[in-house]
C-alpha cells in the first residue's frame, strides 16, 4: 500500500504543484524501490497509485500510453479538466475489459491521485480517483483547500489519518493553521509529515518489517510554465546495508551516476544540484532556480 500527498506550494510570486509518495510495494515480499509517482508525457501533469498493483500499473500506464498517442492531449490542447474526464474513460474501458476473475478481484481495488495545472482556470487542480462500488464506475473527487491551496494524502486509511493528524498538528505548533494567518500558503509541511513517518518506520526493525509503507521518498515538481521534474532526495535506510545515498523515484542511484537534477535535503528543505549549485547559491532572484532558497525559513 502507500502513503501519498499532493498539494499546492507558494512561493514569491508564483505556485508549483508537489507530488510526493513512499516507495513500498507489498506482498508475498515488500519492495523498497517502486516508482508510485510518474509525470504524463504532456509535462503539466501527473498521476500516482496506491493500492493493488494488479490493477494499478496496467490501468496507469495505459493512461501514459494514451495521452502520448493523442495528440490533442499530448499538446495540451486538452485542459487538465477534459483530461480528468478522458482518464476515467479509459479506466472504464479498461476494466470492462477484465474477464475471468473469481469472487472480488474483478473489483478495481486501487486508488489514485491525478492533477496538473489548468490553463483555461489559470490553477493547479489535484483529484482523487477511485472506484465507487455503489455508481459501479471509477468517479474523481477534487481535493480538500484551505482557502484557495489544494491539498490532499491518500493511500492506506490508517496512515492517510495519522498524515492528516500529524498535518494539522505541525501546522498548528507553527502559527500557520488556516485559522491562525490571514494569507494561508502551504510550503513543505505535508512532505515533512511523510518523512517523518517513513523515518519511524525505517528505525523499528518491527516497522520496517511489517508496515505497509516505506523506502525513500519519491517527489515529483509541475511548474506554472507547464513543465515538471523530479527531485532527488538524501536519505538513509539503516535497516538496509549500505542504504544511504541519494535516492530518484524511490531507487538508490549506483556510485557512478551522477544525476542532473535538484537533491533535495530532508531536514534543511534546501536542494543542491551536482552541476549548478555552487553557481547559483546567492542568486535567490533567479526563477529558474528556485529550488536554491533556503525553504526552512
Amino acid at each position: 500500500m502507500t502513503i501519498t500527498a499532493a498539494w499546492v506550494r507558494t512561493l514569491k510570486d508564483c505556485k508549483e504543484l508537489i507530488v510526493i509518495s513512499d516507495s513500498r510495494l507489498n506482498g508475498s515480499k515488500k519492495m523498497d524501490c517502486a516508482q508510485k509517482v510518474h509525470m504524463l508525457p504532456r509535462s503539466d501533469a501527473f498521476i500516482c497509485f496506491a493500492g493493488d498493483t494488479s490493477w494499478a500499473y496496467p490501468l496507469m500506464h495505459q493512461v501514459i500510453s494514451a495521452i502520448s498517442n493523442y495528440e490533442r492531449s499530448a499538446s495540451r490542447a486538452q485542459d487538465i479538466v477534459e483530461l480528468k474526464s478522458h482518464v476515467l474513460k479509459i479506466f472504464e474501458s479498461l476494466r470492462h475489459a477484465v474477464h475471468d476473475a473469481s469472487g472480488t478481484e474483478g473489483i478495481p481495488a486501487a486508488e489514485f491521485l491525478f492533477g496538473g495545472y489548468s490553463w483555461i482556470r489559470k490553477k493547479f487542480m489535484i483529484w482523487r480517483i477511485h472506484f465507487q462500488k455503489g455508481m459501479n464506475c471509477f468517479e474523481a473527487n477534487p481535493a480538500k483547500e484551505w482557502k484557495g491551496n489544494p491539498w490532499i494524502f491518500a493511500g492506506d486509511k490508517e496512515h492517510v489519518d495519522k498524515a492528516r493528524q500529524n498535518f494539522s498538528e505541525l501546522l498548528s505548533s507553527r502559527g500557520q493553521a488556516p485559522h491562525q494567518v490571514d494569507q494561508f500558503k502551504l510550503d513543505w509541511e505535508p512532505f515533512e509529515v511523510v518523512r517523518d513517518m517513513l523515518r519511524k518506520v525505517d528505525e523499528n526493525r518491527i516497522f520496517y518489517k511489517n508496515e505497509s509503507i516505506g523506502g525513500a521518498p519519491q517527489i515529483l515538481k509541475i511548474y506554472e510554465h507547464l513543465s515538471s521534474r523530479y527531485l532527488a532526495v538524501d536519505w538513509n535506510i539503516s535497516s538496509q546495508k549500505d542504504g544511504g545515498g541519494i535516492y530518484i523515484c524511490g531507487r538508490k542511484i549506483l556510485g557512478y551516476e551522477t544525476p542532473s537534477m535538484w537533491i533535495l535535503n530532508p531536514e534543511t528543505l534546501i536542494t543542491r544540484h551536482p552541476v549548478h549549485s555552487d553557481q547559483v547559491s546567492e542568486i535567490v532572484d533567479e526563477p529558474v532556480e528556485e529550488e536554491s532558497y533556503n525553504l526552512s525559513n
